[in-house]
């Protein structure tokens, strides 16, 4: 089922920070200079199965959020669909890319109560693409797949804190909440220690190396 969202107006963020540390973190609170969002419960996190499937994984997250519930994806089936969909060179990848990753993430969806279209997106600077994914996760409550480790990895981003709901008007983000297949499975950090960094692979068909190559890269949702 999707998220389920509740209000709490008058809740100061700190107490809402301390709720996720003990696990009962509630999924929305506002306060006046606030807000979180986290899509986030326990059994959605899958860990990757081995050095491959980081991608596969994040997707198989992804849909068990949207779905809300565990699926028991097979990790290897999503990254066969997705190295048959990317445009790495296929002599060499060990992965894929982040076409694969969002196409991988659309057709898994269709298994899911919530079908969703996603896309990857390029943004100039890590601000940019965070406020992105904070505001797609805002507007469908459905997590936002993050390229780290300058492309040799894939996180989901799966909440985040900001000075106001991205919904309502102008907002920075704060901080945000992510699952990573081959760590820790739910961690909140600042805005300016996220793990989203630039992507510097250049193991794909030149036209994408280009639209990748020392950009910011999420896939988002897009329904």
């Amino acid at each position: 089922m999707p998220a389920r969202l509740r209000r709490f107006a008058a809740i100061p963020l700190s107490l809402l920070l301390l709720t996720v540390v003990l696990g009962a973190a509630p999924r929305q609170a506002e306060a006046a200079t606030s807000f979180a969002y986290d899509t986030f419960f326990s059994s959605a996190y899958e860990r990757q199965v081995d050095s491959r499937t980081c991608v596969a994984a994040s997707v198989a997250m992804m849909e068990n959020i949207n779905n809300g519930r565990d699926l028991n994806l097979n990790q290897h089936e999503i990254l066969r669909y997705a190295q048959a969909r990317d445009r790495l060179n296929d002599a060499t990848q060990r992965g894929t890319d982040p076409l694969g990753w969002d196409r991988a993430a659309e057709h898994f969806s269709q298994l899911t109560i919530r079908p969703t279209r996603y896309r990857w997106e390029a943004h100039p600077t890590e601000a940019s693409a965070l406020r992105k994914a904070a505001l797609q996760i805002a507007r469908y409550g459905k997590a936002v797949g993050l390229l780290v480790q300058h492309g040799h990895h894939a996180v989901v981003m799966t909440g985040f804190t900001s000075t106001r709901n991205p919904l309502k008007g102008s907002f920075t983000v704060t901080g945000i909440w992510y699952s990573d297949p081959l760590g820790t499975s739910h961690r909140w950090v600042s805005a300016a220690s996220s793990p989203l960094n630039t992507y510097l692979q250049t193991d794909a068909t030149p036209t994408y190396d280009s639209y990748w190559y020392g950009k910011y890269i999420i896939v988002i949702p897009m329904t």
